[in-house]
């Protein structure tokens, strides 16, 4: 294993074990094995479940918690708890505060366990894909643990370079291991199709393919039918739209100004703000973009509106800091608690501090 990939291992297992170290318990007294970090006394674990305030359980408090936790059970190989944690977050509608989805959760938990950034799923964590095949052969959602460790392993054939970069062979691997996760997820169970992060890693792939068997652009048209709400899927599709990729900022502004205004009815302008922010996300300035302030704004409002997350706080004042939108700045300042001001969420170049000397304050 490399470097980077060792070093992923540690970090994920350590972020994983953090939820649920010194809460582990034995199996209840009717044979049901409690997820580690439930830390209810014993006696809610009898059925039925006594109706105390001490035996509620929210064992998706967040979408950090529930990635970390669903990577926790497979990296440790219990695979009934992960079967029953799937199938719990499958049947789930939730969206929390900072606008992302539990079923979000499980998708993250993989795209961190098997990343296409190169290197590839690291071994530990092929192995448990082998271990969990033997153990629930059956299982509906292996389908796509092992479309996703295809696609991580065509990224590690192609490499992160350049178009011109990578060999012949190379491309050939990422040809062959991308046809190879696309007919994976076309031949998976029907009740995993309908799942969002099935489409999620479809619209991935089929991005990623020259010659795919469904076009991404359905793909992405019959989730954001299903699930208009769920940003993930404009973010998947904003990856290939850039400069990076052959597509331009003004075809980037101009896909989502659309598809802000397709979701105006139950977003506002939310949406807009969330798909910018993504892109910042990844390295890009916002004077390299075609990002309109005066939308941004109203992007803002309505995002901390409907989604109060202290991120969302931080990166509006940060961002009114950039446009030296100074009567913009203080209302966002003030929008937030003493406890939400996080330093860290600032946009690059202009820290909290300095906007604070910028404007006087």
């Amino acid at each position: 294993m490399n470097k980077k990939a060792t070093k992923f291992v540690a970090v994920l297992a350590a972020s994983a074990t953090m939820y649920v170290v010194n809460h582990a318990r034995a199996a209840d007294t009717n044979g049901a094995e409690p997820y580690p970090w439930d830390k209810r006394p014993k006696e809610c674990f009898v059925v039925p479940t006594p109706e105390r305030p001490e035996c509620a359980a929210d064992n998706w408090p967040g979408f950090d918690a529930t990635w970390r936790q669903i990577a926790y059970l497979y990296v440790n190989g219990k695979f009934d708890l992960l079967e029953r944690a799937m199938r719990e977050l499958a049947a789930s509608d939730r969206t929390y505060m900072d606008g992302r989805s539990a079923t979000g959760g499980v998708y993250e938990a993989f795209k961190r366990l098997m990343p296409a950034d190169g290197s590839g799923t690291p071994p530990p964590y092929g192995d448990q894909l082998a271990r969990w095949h033997s153990s629930r052969p059956a299982s509906i959602f292996l389908p796509f643990a092992d479309a996703r460790n295809a696609y991580a392993s065509a990224w590690a054939a192609r490499g992160t370079g350049y178009a011109p970069s990578v060999s012949p062979e190379s491309w050939q691997l990422f040809a062959e291991r991308l046809q190879e996760a696309e007919r994976i997820l076309i031949d998976a169970p029907t009740e995993l199709k309908d799942l969002p992060y099935w489409h999620r890693l479809m619209l991935a792939v089929t991005l990623d393919e020259a010659k795919p068997q469904n076009p991404p652009q359905k793909i992405f048209e019959d989730a954001v039918r299903r699930w208009p709400r769920d940003a993930a899927f404009y973010e998947v599709m904003l990856t290939r739209l850039g400069p990076k990729w052959g597509g331009s900022w003004q075809g980037v502004e101009q896909f989502i100004r659309y598809w802000s205004e397709q979701t105006a009815a139950s977003e506002g302008s939310a949406l807009y703000a969330r798909l910018y922010i993504s892109i910042l996300d990844q390295g890009v300035t916002p004077e390299q973009t075609r990002m309109d302030w005066g939308r941004m704004k109203e992007g803002f409002q309505d995002l901390i509106r409907r989604y109060p997350h202290w991120r969302y706080k931080n990166l509006y004042a940060s961002y009114a800091c950039y446009a030296r939108d100074k009567e913009t700045f203080n209302t966002a300042l003030r929008r937030m608690g003493k406890s939400e001001i996080d330093p860290n969420l600032w946009l690059s170049g202009h820290s909290y501090d300095a906007c604070i000397r910028w404007a006087a304050i």
